[in-house]
């Protein structure tokens, strides 16, 4: 299913995810994938649950090929002509049952590159209108799914710098985001301040 593209933001009453679309790169206009390396798109969802922002996050098998274990944003390679944003909607299906039709897409953040696994990865960030069902983790690829507080992920205090992980690392229900996912957090939580700070401040 052709994932939708939600660009009538402008048209609702102004709030976080027009602030946000704001602030991000253009769904078509972010970049380039680095030549050479193995395209991949990845998608930070924001919905409301229990009267805060949540974002998903998977923790991947330990058999995985490629970032074992590692906690991550939904996500994927591309296949063999396909658009970065509908690749990013079609794994999100895939991993964790989100419909891809019902994701509304604000923008990307600049991509990154991994260079153990060559992939270059272009985050996405999309809005849920509506509290998703269940999450359920694809057991092929993934071993869980985490909803994990969008004031978490921005509380600079909560972050560790190279202890006891290299890099960048948030503890977040008995996991660890670090490396690549804590390289596109980078890129994309300062946007995500900044629009929360804009809607407070209409508020």
């Amino acid at each position: 299913m052709t994932p939708r593209v939600m660009y009538d933001l402008a048209y609702q009453k102004p709030g976080f995810p027009a602030s946000l679309a704001a602030h991000l790169l253009p769904l078509s206009g972010w970049g380039a994938f680095r030549r050479g390396a193995r395209p991949a798109a990845v998608t930070a969802i924001l919905y409301r649950k229990a009267g805060e922002w949540r974002v998903p996050f998977v923790v991947r098998r330990a058999d995985a090929p490629s970032h074992p274990g590692q906690v991550a944003l939904p996500g994927g390679g591309l296949h063999q002509g396909e658009d970065a944003w509908a690749a990013a909607a079609r794994e999100a299906e895939e991993e964790i049952g989100v419909d891809g039709a019902s994701l509304q897409a604000l923008g990307a953040g600049p991509p990154v590159y991994a260079a153990i696994s060559n992939y270059s990865v272009v985050p996405f960030i999309a809005w849920l209108a509506h509290e998703p069902e269940p999450f359920a983790a694809d057991p092929g690829e993934l071993t869980a799914v985490l909803e994990v507080p969008l004031d978490r992920l921005l509380d600079r205090a909560a972050w560790h710098q190279n202890r006891p992980w290299p890099g960048p690392n948030l503890p977040v229900d008995g996991q660890v985001i670090w490396g690549l996912t804590a390289g596109l957090l980078a890129g994309l939580l300062p946007a995500i301040a900044a629009a929360r700070a804009e809607d407070a401040g209409r508020s």
